[in-house]
């Protein structure tokens, strides 16, 4: 199989946007004889979804308001008996979504078990309406409800198993008799049938991951972007898109700017021959992954988180005492929190941690409860989190040239990502936006 194109869920949000999806599977589909289209969950369903298990007194009301809000996509895409087909499919679902909302309105609990369940009617849907509206425009198409990946029962952030999974993939491709087959994204299922959820980015890791174990040649991540950005361009107004990247780059650069990808994605890419792809639904431009480091690769990209605190933690009844950082490290776990940046010095006497403002308080709480036995004192400053990133970091003149720059701003911790291919460096926050947009302009302009 030659290519596997996956279309986000911010760019199905109404009647232009599948105008445009249409057009494009339309054009890729007569250049191969097989293709696989991954969705997404159209436009804000994933939210609502987890918004019904956190609110579960209004859980019924979601459900049916996700409903609802498909049927009403449906009916101007769709009509004679493919909107006939697919109504009394998105009916029979929202029945079941239905159902399990109630259920957890009357019990008062939402297991990871269950949570998975209600997110994976968000994909479910969307690959109804698609195929809906792709067989409506022409083009021959089938909707494959049931997840093909094969998962471990870790919900929330289940495992492929990937031997299953190909032998799912294959046969579904085996008795097709169509030329475009639409898969869902995100989710998977166990061996037992129970359904899970690949975590945060999971419908770009399942684009990639059955361009894997289908052998592709290309996986085109279909979105509102031309691609990866050189910066947020809501932060910087001169960024523009990057050709190309290395695996190691992108992976670097996967929380960058208007179009997020999970570092996962590109898992399955590595050690074989296989383009990733982003490019936009609106507009011209793309950006081309794959591959390692080239001797001409530069500086590529800024990544600039400005929403952060850094706890310091101080004591010394933490030098040489083994499991020390592991015991103040669990305790982000315990809390929730992911931890952004992590950094000790040689004395051990400090452990500086830097997460996002909104989960400090949180890590803060159980930090407390470690004074007078592990910890001496624990302070907090607003900081900013500015990366670099680019291959060309690794040739001295270019790295220097950065440090130099950087050292302007007196940063409170430097650090080296995967294979050297970008520098982070941790500055107070007020120095954070003119160091990001210095550091931009020597990427932009050399």
């Amino acid at each position: 199989m030659d290519l596997i194109v996956k279309i986000g869920g911010s760019i199905q949000k109404d009647e232009k946007d599948y105008e445009l999806i249409v057009e494009k599977i339309r054009k890729y589909s007569q250049k191969n004889s097989k293709l696989i289209v991954v969705t997404s969950a159209i436009k804000n369903v994933t939210n609502d979804l987890i918004n019904a298990t956190i609110n579960i007194d209004n859980s019924p009301d979601i459900a049916s308001e996700i409903y609802e809000r498909h049927v009403k996509l449906l009916s101007k895409l769709a009509d004679g008996k493919e909107f006939e087909n697919a109504f009394k499919d998105l009916s029979r679902l929202s029945d079941e979504l239905f159902r399990v909302t109630w259920s957890i309105r009357v019990l008062d609990e939402v297991t990871p078990r269950v949570k998975d369940y209600i997110l994976s009617f968000g994909e479910r849907m969307a690959t109804v309406l698609l195929s809906a509206v792709l067989r409506s425009n022409g083009i021959e198409a089938e909707g494959i409800l049931t997840s093909p990946l094969i998962t471990d029962d870790n919900y929330g952030e289940a495992n492929v198993i990937e031997e299953l999974s190909k032998k799912e993939i294959d046969n579904i491709i085996k008795n097709s008799k169509v030329n475009v087959i639409v898969l869902p994204g995100f989710i998977g299922r166990t061996k037992q049938g129970k359904y899970t959820t690949l975590g945060r980015g999971g419908s770009d890791y399942t684009a990639t991951l059955i361009g894997k174990l289908v052998r592709a040649r290309e996986v085109r991540l279909v979105t509102e972007v031309p691609g990866i950005m050189t910066g947020d361009p809501k932060k910087f107004s001169n960024a523009k898109t990057i050709p190309r990247l290395s695996l190691e780059e992108a992976i670097e650069l996967s929380q960058l700017g208007a179009k997020r990808l999970h570092p996962r994605t590109f898992d399955p890419v590595f050690n074989i021959d296989m383009k990733v792809i982003v490019e936009s639904l609106y507009e011209d431009g793309f950006t081309v992954i794959n591959g390692e480091c080239e001797k001409s690769d530069g500086l590529k990209g800024i990544s600039y988180l400005d929403n952060m605190k850094l706890i310091t933690v101080e004591s010394t009844k933490i030098v040489g005492k083994i499991g020390s950082a592991a015991k103040i490290t669990s305790e982000a776990k315990e809390a929730g929190v992911n931890i952004v940046s992590i950094s000790q010095p040689a004395s051990e006497t400090t452990i500086q941690l830097a997460v996002d403002s909104t989960s400090v308080n949180r890590l803060l709480e159980r930090l407390e409860g470690l004074k007078g036995t592990l910890v001496k004192n624990i302070d907090v400053n607003d900081i900013s989190i500015v990366g670099i990133i680019g291959c060309g970091i690794r040739k001295k003149e270019i790295s220097t040239k950065v440090i130099s720059i950087a050292a302007k701003y007196d940063p409170l911790a430097i650090a080296r990502g995967i294979s050297n291919v970008s520098l982070t460096f941790i500055v107070n926050k007020e120095e954070g936006e003119n160091l990001s947009k210095e550091l931009h302009e020597v990427i932009v302009n050399g």
